[in-house]
Parts: structure tokens; sequence; C-alpha cells
């Protein structure tokens, strides 16, 4: 097997672009280098195509013209990041530094997402609890009526990140995590809240 079999076989123009440093969005498109690109317009998978300069091709055509080299060239880099051997039957792409460091980032980002849901989760459960009216003429506590309101959207977001694929949640991490930086606020007014009351007794 070759070198351009090789890398053909083991990389994608994704993989090769997203470990060159461009930031690629879930449904595959990034900014296109090959022209003044101020909005994604290069779709990028197994090739990659540009609908704004109509630039086209495999993962070695998007090196070559990256770097500016042959395409041999190209094709020695991409086999020398990505750790590809191409003396063998069959290639095997290793994981680059940057695709280690990514993999980090999203496990950390997941686990920072479910971790809220679940401190927002069992706060909804206590405040449930202790401020559901003693009688029915007593009025509604807000953080009841927030319980209320809530705890089935909040177990509904945690069964997602608990039972979804990698993907679904990697996408939940990347279209929610404004709604869930909200809820981290929300969390600490809570706290705010608790520590004045306590002050105040």
């Amino acid at each position: 097997m070759n070198v351009f079999q090789a890398v053909k076989q083991a990389v994608s123009t994704r993989q090769a672009a997203e470990s060159y440093g461009f930031e690629v969005r879930h449904n595959g498109m990034t900014c296109c280098p090959f022209h003044s690109d101020r909005n994604p317009s290069m779709k990028v998978d197994n090739r990659f195509h540009c609908f704004g300069c109509g630039e086209d091709g495999d993962v070695i055509d998007f090196t070559a013209k990256l770097f500016g080299v042959g395409l041999k060239e190209a094709a020695q880099r991409l086999a020398s990041d990505f750790g590809i051997s191409y003396d063998n039957a069959v290639a095997i792409a290793k994981p680059s530094i940057n695709q280690k460091l990514k993999a980090v980032q999203e496990k950390q980002a997941e686990q920072q997402c479910f971790n809220t849901l679940c401190d927002y989760y069992k706060l909804l459960v206590q405040h449930k609890s202790e401020y559901a009216p003693r009688s029915e003429s007593e009025e509604l506590h807000p953080y009841f009526i927030e319980a209320l309101q809530n705890m089935s959207y909040a177990e509904y977001l945690l069964d997602l990140m608990t039972y979804g694929t990698k993907e679904e949640r990697t996408a939940f991490v990347y279209e929610r995590g404004k709604e869930v930086k909200a809820i981290e606020q929300r969390i600490k007014q809570f706290t705010k809240s608790d520590r004045a009351e306590h002050i105040c007794l």
C-alpha cells in the first residue's frame, strides 16, 4: 500500500482540518481557507467542497493546497502528522495531539453539563419539598412553582446526557451550552438567596 492509499483510507478531510486548527461545526461546515470567507462555506467530510469558491477534492488535495506543497509531500505530511504506517496491509491513524486534547475538552464539557443539570434537578426536588404550601390558603412560593414547572424538563435533559450517544452528547453541549450556563447562574442565585435567608434567621 502506497502513502496515497494509506492516507486516504485512514484520514478524512474533516479530521485533517480539525487537526490543523479549523473549527468545524457539527454540520460539517467551516470557513474556507482558499478565499476570503467570513461565514462557513466549506463542507468537510471524507472530501471537501467549498460552495463559495468551488474548491473541491480529497484530504491530500486539501493539505497540499493549504500548505502550498505538492501532492506527495502533502500525503507524507499527513502520514507523519497522523502516525500512519503505509508499509502494512491496513493503515491505522493514531490520534494527533490536537485530537487528544479536543477529546479531553469535550469530555470535560460533557461532565460539566451533566454536573450542572444534576445540581439543578436536586435543588428543584429539595425546593418542591421545602417550599410546598402547608395549607390551601398559603401563597405558593416562587421556588415551589419553579420546581413544579422545571423538574420534568431537567430530568429530560439529564436523560439526554445519560443515555445519548457520544455524537448526541457532543451536539447537546454545542447546541445547549448557553442554556446550561443560564442554569449555572440560576443555581448561584439559589445559593445566594439561601445564604441570605440563613443570615436573616
